[in-house]
């Protein structure tokens, strides 16, 4: 069950004190969460920087990891608006370029406000979570059927099927290089992050204008 932010963990409706209590939790792992690793958390540490009771967490969240899922709700639903608010993202040839470069930033945007806890979300997906694969896929989902509604208009002649195959490639390359692109250790040489936005840009926006 994916609970509101104004709900208890059993799904009872908060009054004004325990809706501010629980997004001061969630405010406190954000915090730590810039200085330690998501797998170094407690309950303890949260209800600490909270400046609450460890009893008071498990009111709204079942352990950390359910905290680190409330987080990853608070992503998605940044993503939801995104896509919402761009209705006509790939709808005009004549803007391909542009929307492109628009989707690029934005989805980049939406990233590094909620980085620790997606690429925690991530991190669980891959060991095969079946609760945080799912929030993932429909976090994505959205996103892919934008791609392959425009991949179809742009190539006729394709499949169903396989516009949808190539708009999970398209998506793919723009999620992992938001998970990816300052991870280059600083001693390493590494292109702006621009520079790689604007080339991921590109790639999106030839690849719906090349037709065929």
């Amino acid at each position: 069950m994916q609970l509101r932010s104004d709900q208890s963990k059993d799904g009872a409706i908060l009054g004004r004190k325990g809706t501010e209590t629980r997004a001061r939790l969630l405010a406190a792992t954000r915090t730590l969460l810039e200085t330690l690793s998501p797998f170094n958390l407690t309950v303890a540490a949260i209800a600490k920087a909270a400046k609450t009771a460890p009893a008071t967490l498990y009111v709204y969240f079942d352990d950390v990891q359910d905290v680190f899922y409330a987080l990853n709700i608070e992503a998605q639903q940044d993503f939801e608006s995104m896509t919402n608010n761009h209705p006509e993202w790939f709808s005009d040839p004549v803007r391909i370029q542009y929307d492109a470069q628009q989707f690029v930033d934005e989805f980049n945007s939406v990233w590094d406000r909620h980085h620790h806890a997606l690429q925690y979300r991530n991190l669980e997906s891959d060991r095969g979570n079946t609760r945080f694969l799912a929030l993932r896929t429909s976090n994505a989902l959205p996103l892919i059927d934008r791609l392959a509604h425009a991949v179809k208009a742009a190539k006729p002649g394709i499949s169903n099927r396989e516009a949808y195959a190539d708009a999970i490639v398209l998506f793919s390359g723009v999620e992992r290089m938001a998970a990816t692109r300052d991870q280059i250790p600083s001693d390493q040489p590494r292109l702006p992050a621009d520079e790689l936005s604007a080339a991921q840009a590109r790639v999106i926006a030839r690849y719906l204008s090349s037709g065929g």
